[in-house]
C-alpha cells in the first residue's frame, strides 16, 4: 500500500512538472496575436524613380520594420527605411513597374492601397565645361554642358549645383542641361536633382578655390612618376621624366645615365631623383622645370621628399622654385640665386639618412595672368648623395 502511493504521488509530480515546462515553451513561440487591419490614408509621391522614396500615411502600422511588407505589383521593397504606427517610408525596389502597390502587416494584407509610375531613371553621361583651361575647369560664369538621358521636360523639377552650391541652367531638351557656373563655388562634383532623383557627374575645378591648384598648372607632379620613353639610361632604373625640361647639366654622359631624373626602386617605386655617386659624376645647376601660366593670385610650392641623403658638403645645394619666366634662363645659377625674380627654399638637412619631409616656399604673388616656371636647382658635388621627391604641390593662399 505504501508502495502504491509513493508510486502515485510521483506520477502525479512528473505530470505537473511536465505541464510547467509544456507551458513555458510554449507561450512566447506559439500564442497567436489578432493584429488589426492596417488603413492607408495616403501615398507620396505616386510617380518617380527606382531606388527613390515613397511614404505611406494611415494608421495599425506597428513599430516593427520586420513586420511590415509593401509591393509594387509583384515586386516587394527589400527596405523599409522608417515604421511608425502612423507612417511608413519605404524604398521603391529595382525590379518595380507601373501599377498597384500592396501592404502587408504580419498576416494582414490590404490590396490595391494606390497606384505608382515608375519613370524612365535618368542618367548623367558627360560633363564638361566650356573654359579655356580645360573642360574639368569651370570659372565663375562659365558654361558647363551637362549631357545624359530622361532629364524630362519640366525646368522646375530638375536643380543642378555645383558641390552644393545651386547654379542657374537651362533645360536644352531631355537629354541636355547647360548650367551657368555660381560664384564661389568649391571645387566638386556636380549633381543633378530631378524629381527628387540625385545623380553625381563630373567634377569641376575652381581655379579661385583657395587650396591645392596643382591639377590646374602642373602635370606628372606626383608618385609614381611617368617617363617620356622606355628608353632607359642604365640597368632600367632611370629614364628622363615626362613632361618636365631638364638643362645639360642634369645629364652625364658617362655611362649614358642621368644624374637628374625618374627613378625606379621596388621599394620606393618612381620617384623625380637627383643623385651624385653610383656611376654618377658631380655636377653643378642643374636644373629641372616646368612652365605653367598662373591667374592672379598668392601661391606657394610644397615639395615632398623621401629615401633622402645629402653628404654634408660645401658644394651640395637642393632648391625648390618658382619664378616668372618661360624658359631655363630664368633660373640663375646657385651663386646668383638671389636674383631670382621668384622665391626659393632650400633642403637644410645635410648628413640625415633616410630623410623625409616637405619643403615649402615662401608665398609667391602674382598681380595678372603671369608665366612661370616651376622646379628644382641642384648641384651635387660630394659623392653618394641622393634626393628623391614623392610630389609637388601648388597651393592658392
Amino acid at each position: 500500500m505504501k508502495f502504491l502511493f509513493k508510486y502515485t504521488f510521483h506520477l502525479a509530480i512528473l505530470a505537473y512538472v511536465s505541464a510547467l515546462f509544456s507551458g513555458c515553451e510554449q507561450d512566447p513561440k506559439y500564442r497567436v496575436y489578432d493584429y488589426p487591419v492596417p488603413v492607408v490614408e495616403s501615398i507620396y509621391p505616386t510617380d518617380g524613380y527606382v531606388t527613390t522614396q515613397v511614404v505611406i500615411t494611415g494608421t495599425n502600422f506597428g513599430d516593427r520594420a520586420e513586420a511590415v511588407k509593401v509591393f509594387f505589383g509583384e515586386a516587394q521593397s527589400n527596405k523599409v527605411l522608417d515604421c511608425k504606427n502612423n507612417r511608413l517610408v519605404v524604398e521603391v525596389p529595382e525590379t518595380a513597374v507601373t501599377g498597384n502597390l500592396s501592404l502587408q502587416i504580419y498576416n494582414k494584407k490590404v490590396e490595391n492601397i494606390g497606384h505608382y509610375t515608375v519613370l524612365p531613371t535618368p542618367r548623367v553621361i558627360t560633363v564638361t565645361s566650356d573654359s579655356e583651361d580645360g573642360e574639368g575647369v569651370a570659372d565663375t560664369g562659365d558654361k558647363v554642358t551637362i549631357t545624359g538621358e530622361n532629364f524630362g521636360t519640366d525646368p522646375s523639377d530638375i536643380s543642378v549645383s555645383f558641390n552644393g552650391t545651386p547654379a542657374e541652367f537651362e533645360l536644352v531638351d531631355e537629354s541636355t542641361i547647360v548650367a551657368t557656373t555660381p560664384a564661389d563655388y568649391q571645387t566638386g562634383s556636380v549633381t543633378v536633382t530631378i524629381h527628387g532623383y540625385t545623380m553625381t557627374g563630373g567634377a569641376m575645378f575652381n581655379p579661385n578655390s583657395k587650396g591645392d591648384v596643382t591639377v590646374l598648372y602642373l602635370q606628372n607632379y606626383k608618385q609614381p612618376f611617368a617617363k617620356a620613353n622606355d628608353e632607359s639610361w642604365k640597368n632600367g632604373e632611370w629614364w628622363t621624366p615626362a613632361v618636365w625640361n631638364q638643362n645639360a647639366a642634369s645629364f652625364n654622359a658617362k655611362g649614358n645615365t642621368t644624374v637628374s631624373g625618374m627613378q625606379y626602386k621596388s621599394e620606393e617605386g618612381l620617384t623625380l631623383a637627383f643623385q651624385n655617386g653610383w656611376d654618377k659624376e658631380a655636377y653643378t645647376n642643374g636644373k629641372m622645370w616646368q612652365v605653367a601660366t598662373l591667374r592672379p593670385g598668392k601661391y606657394r610650392l610644397e615639395v615632398t621628399y623621401a629615401y633622402t641623403l645629402v653628404v654634408t658638403d660645401a658644394g651640395n645645394f637642393i632648391s625648390v622654385l618658382i619664378a616668372k619666366g618661360d624658359s631655363e634662363s630664368d633660373i640663375p645659377n646657385v651663386a646668383d640665386l638671389e636674383q631670382l625674380n621668384g622665391v626659393y627654399v632650400a633642403y637644410d638637412k645635410m648628413g640625415t639618412a633616410n630623410d623625409s619631409g616637405t619643403l615649402v616656399t615662401p608665398s609667391f604673388e602674382v598681380t595678372e595672368t603671369t608665366d612661370v616656371v616651376i622646379g628644382f636647382l641642384t648641384s651635387l658635388a660630394k659623392g653618394n648623395s641622393y634626393f628623391k621627391v614623392t610630389e609637388l604641390k601648388l597651393i592658392l593662399e
